[in-house]
């Protein structure tokens, strides 16, 4: 390599650690705390396979649900945090998010999907219908003006002229 060229080391970009992970602080872990015992009990008295854990890197409580086929045995159902993802203390809106995901609440997994799917249309069409606003209001004004008039001002009710010129 010429003595006029820079050497620069090769960034290396390590994977970040495991305990950043989400899933790394399900309930079987060794060491993970566990939300208060009042809490989980109203949560269990929900669904016995439900718990909620705390992730120390993140400061969330993390919402699980107890699945044998997966892994390590747990699904995490969500996070506790708002919309702008605040911190969430343990009220009656983890619980209230819990009932909302549950089967309890929707009778089956389709009839869930069905409720998504029928919210996606509905701010769908919303969406549409808010455009198709926006081009009319817009358009309007160009579009009358190129509507033929007999008078250079003002409405008009049309030219008597245009059947006459129509090619007829």
């Amino acid at each position: 390599m010429p003595d006029d060229q820079i050497r620069l080391p090769l960034a290396s970009h390590s994977p970040p650690p495991c305990e950043e992970s989400l899933h790394f602080w399900h309930p079987n872990r060794f060491g993970v705390r566990f939300a208060p015992t009042d809490f989980r009990d109203r949560l269990q008295r929900m669904h016995p396979d439900l718990d909620v854990t705390w992730h120390p890197l993140k400061e969330r409580w993390l919402v699980w649900y107890r699945r044998p086929r997966i892994e390590q045995g747990w699904l995490l159902l969500f996070v506790a945090e708002d919309s702008q993802h605040r911190y969430v203390p343990l009220d009656e809106r983890i619980l209230a998010a819990c009932y909302e995901q549950s089967g309890f609440k929707w009778g089956s997994g389709k009839a869930y999907w069905a409720r998504i799917e029928g919210e996606a249309e509905r701010d769908q069409a919303y969406r549409d219908a808010a455009r198709e606003q926006n081009l009319d209001d817009a358009g309007s004004d160009h579009w009358n003006h190129t509507k033929i008039q007999i008078s250079m001002c003002g409405h008009s009710s049309g030219s008597k002229f245009v059947n006459h010129h129509a090619g007829d």
